[in-house]
């Protein structure tokens, strides 16, 4: 069960990384609704890709709280039309955790290791967190190592 969300984490990330260089190369899709009968265009995106899909932006935000074991409001308040708010500073630590992953995975594992396969991040949220707000900092009584 953790190798599978472990993988869907990571096929999330990635998708977001894609979406941002789709973003950088001035492509991508608008998917953001604002037509009759659709969600109003996303709002406040500091981080992630303006343009990225409503679908995509709800898949990251699942593997969020996936990864960290939280739910929606650990970040947001109000309604769903209302996410956009700034209103906790949780929201703003997320988006440090998301440039801080993102600048690993782009910056300074570019050069370390084995690569990642193509559309694969080597550093996600859960990598750290692994169901848990807050990461273990050390390893556990014992060593760890058996």
């Amino acid at each position: 069960m953790r190798g599978i969300l472990g993988a869907g984490l990571v096929f999330v990330c990635a998708l977001v990384m894609a979406s941002t260089q789709v973003a950088a190369q001035g492509q991508g899709q608008d998917g953001r609704g604002g037509g009759r009968g659709q969600a109003a265009p996303l709002q406040n995106l500091q981080v992630l890709p303006k343009d990225i899909a409503r679908q995509d932006l709800t898949r990251l935000m699942r593997s969020f709280t996936a990864a960290l074991g939280v739910d929606c409001a650990h970040c947001h308040t109000g309604t769903n039309q209302e996410r956009f708010k700034d209103d906790l500073p949780t929201k703003a630590v997320a988006r440090k955790m998301l440039q801080m992953s993102m600048a690993i995975n782009n910056d300074l594992l570019k050069d370390v290791g084995t690569p990642a396969e193509d559309g694969a991040l080597q550093v996600t949220c859960f990598t750290c967190h692994r169901g848990t707000l807050k990461p273990l900092t050390a390893p556990p009584a014992g060593g760890g190592v058996h």
